[in-house]
């Protein structure tokens, strides 16, 4: 222990702990960023960007699907109903609506056919 009770470092100098707000405080008061750097697509692993990235567009042009399933008519109830069509991820099914007394089996990523229910 030091002169008043303190800690002793290895190199015999005194000091006190710091409260975790004081030291981040002092790392950010004295850290400095780094410019950027551009790395191919392997290099980046671990890296952080210097900027944010929007996409032009979003991710699909048209409704998809979350989940495998069948769009239907909820007003239908349950009961069979003929499969119209199919939709797989893409645009396979485009411009059919499934309409009362129909459904239509749609895959994760297939697109909705302007339903208003799914079952899975």
């Amino acid at each position: 222990m030091g002169l008043n009770g303190d800690r002793v470092g290895e190199c015999g100098n005194e000091y006190t702990m710091k409260s975790v707000e004081k030291a981040l405080e002092t790392v950010l008061r004295v850290a400095q960023c780094l410019p950027p750097v551009t790395v191919t697509l392997e290099e980046a692993l671990g890296k952080v960007l210097a900027e944010d990235i929007r996409a032009p567009d979003p991710l699909r042009p048209y409704p998809a699907s979350i989940k495998d399933g069948y769009a239907v008519v909820a007003s239908d109830g349950p009961g069979e109903y003929p499969v119209i069509t199919e939709s797989r991820a893409g645009n396979d099914g485009v411009g059919v609506i499934v309409t009362p007394g129909t459904a239509a089996y749609v895959t994760t990523g297939g697109q909705d056919f302007g339903s208003d229910d799914w079952q899975y």
